[in-house]
């Protein structure tokens, strides 16, 4: 899931109005901010042509929870394309077969943070 800040609003409340907006969990609360946990940020650049040239910055947050489950979670069909639960082998997978975005400096530090624990 991916989201856009808007003007006067930090990365923090982006995420938690994202998800509240395209992923609907049903345990009976909404999502809020003290439930994620930053991960970590970069930018990437990247030049489409010489006068076009996109920089953006992401900032990847975790959120913990328990009791979500297929029947308990839905989403916004114009916004989230598919939604997967799968173990770290099947993520692995996934990344090694290109099947989900791109973004090794990503799994790098969520595999290092999932496998404390």
């Amino acid at each position: 899931m991916a989201g856009h800040i808007s003007a006067g609003q930090d990365s923090l409340s982006a995420a938690a109005r994202e998800i509240n907006e395209e992923v609907c969990v049903m345990l009976g609360y909404r999502t809020e901010i003290k439930d994620f946990r930053y991960m970590y940020s970069f930018r990437k650049e990247q030049i489409f042509k010489e006068d076009f040239i996109e920089r953006q910055y992401y900032d990847f947050f975790i959120l913990r929870t328990t009791g979500v489950d297929d029947k308990t979670l839905y989403f916004q069909e114009e916004e989230v394309q598919a939604v997967k639960f799968v173990d770290l082998p099947e993520i692995e997978r996934m990344i090694a077969k290109k099947e989900i975005v791109d973004r090794p400096e990503v799994y790098q530090i969520l595999f290092k943070y999932l496998f404390r624990f």
